[in-house]
């Protein structure tokens, strides 16, 4: 019997992209029960920017479970849930003059905007939101109605009472004049509580937000009492270089939703950093079981003293996306005839080849190479970059150039 195939439900998706049993898997490798070793340049969908099995943190795990430390808590007071709130604190809000508190929402990402929604709305007494084109929050109800990326799928439900702005890549006075006429009208009768945005988009494209748009919406939301949400599910905790992707701009989100890599190890968590003064939450108001992640604490913690106590690893994923959006060119020169484009920073970077069978073959030939890669945006006609941050020079440098070949097979076919 092919347990896959007669047990699985139909949803499955990444397997039928990849089509091996994996079994093991170290840094930036996977490896498959029959010893066929992958590079990973998909990072699950980026809640592995440590890379896989990361000893720093496996060995804490190993200790904590050994110990006989609390794994489930709630939002019962813990040693590990005191050491990650003081690390987070002391390594990210700090530095980056952020008063902000924590609020523990569940596992998935998807949980932490339902949060964020929720608390907005019972700040500003309304429900329209405005979000973006291409934006991505997840797969619950609410989340996914305001996830402009899913318009037309049968799993969207799209509210009413959301409108989606279009992406701006280089900001114009006509991209400001529209954000300000969208922010002061109302939505079938609803008022503007909230505008949501992934300041680097993942799943819409791998695609970077104008800084100084980033700006314009803070001044004009401010200007009209309208809360600003920063999505840094995906892009966030250094996948772009700095911790946060809206960093160098001015945009001063007052809820920050982090989920992904967070925990350091691939652990399901998810977080919302509230303005202090926004946190007006009732004991109880917005609760869940699986709030209190210990050990994702605990990995969690040691993340942040590990590689953002300095500058060393932004400094490294900086380095790396310049030898990624370098060789992305190059292969947009010899192989795209002027037709690719190249967008996102840091490890957070995509090839577009602008045809949905293209994409898909280019990763169909990756993954021929030992090279797992995925597609993203409209019609996923990218080919979207989410190697570990950690990865090693010689394994990237590798990587892109199985990924060269896989271009060119690819593009040569056509």
């Amino acid at each position: 019997m092919n347990a896959f195939e007669e047990l699985e439900s139909n949803v499955r998706y990444y397997c039928r992209r990849w089509p091996a049993v994996f079994a093991t898997a170290s840094g930036s490798t996977i490896t498959d029960e029959d010893g066929v070793e992958y590079l990973d340049f998909f990072a699950g969908a980026g809640a592995l920017s440590y890379g896989h099995n990361n000893p720093l943190f496996v060995d804490l795990a190993i200790e904590h479970l050994r110990s006989g430390r609390l794994l489930h808590s709630l939002d019962t007071f813990t040693a590990e849930k005191r050491d990650f709130l003081e690390t987070i604190e002391r390594n990210i809000l700090a530095p980056r003059q952020l008063d902000m508190v924590v609020q523990t929402v569940g596992p998935t990402g998807a949980t932490a905007v339902e949060a964020a929604l929720q608390l907005a709305q019972r700040l500003t007494g309304h429900r329209a939101v405005v979000g973006f084109e291409g934006g991505y929050h997840g797969m619950s109800y609410r989340a996914a109605s305001i996830s402009a990326s899913m318009a037309g799928r049968e799993t969207s439900a799209h509210l009413k009472d959301f409108v989606a702005l279009p992406y701006v890549k280089h900001v114009t006075d006509a991209d400001v004049a529209l954000l300000e006429q969208t922010l002061r009208t109302p939505v079938n009768g609803q008022a503007i509580g909230v505008v949501i945005i992934e300041p680097t988009q993942g799943e819409g494209g791998a695609r970077a937000f104008d800084p100084a748009y980033l700006s314009a919406v803070r001044r004009i939301t401010r200007e009209l009492g309208i809360l600003v949400i920063a999505d840094e599910i995906q892009a966030g905790v250094g996948r772009t270089g700095p911790f946060f992707s809206f960093e160098g701009s001015q945009l001063d989100p007052d809820i920050i939703c982090v989920s992904k890599s967070i925990s350091g190890l691939g652990l399901p968590m998810a977080i919302n950093l509230v303005r202090r003064d926004l946190d007006t939450w009732n004991p109880g108001e917005f609760t869940g079981t699986f709030r209190g992640n210990n050990l994702a604490f605990a990995t969690s913690a040691a993340m942040m003293n590990a590689y953002w106590s300095d500058s060393t690893l932004e400094k490294d994923t900086e380095q790396h996306g310049l030898t990624v959006r370098a060789a992305l060119e190059a292969m947009a020169d010899a192989f795209g005839a002027g037709r690719f484009d190249v967008r996102g920073n840091g490890l957070l970077c995509g090839l577009d080849v602008r045809d949905t069978e293209l994409a898909a073959a280019i990763s169909r030939h990756a993954f021929e190479r030992r090279l797992i890669v995925e597609t993203c945006g409209a019609g996923d006609t990218i080919v979207k970059i989410l190697a570990p941050l950690v990865i090693e020079p010689g394994q990237l440098d590798d990587g892109l150039n199985r990924l060269a070949s896989s271009v060119e097979q690819a593009t040569a076919a056509r």
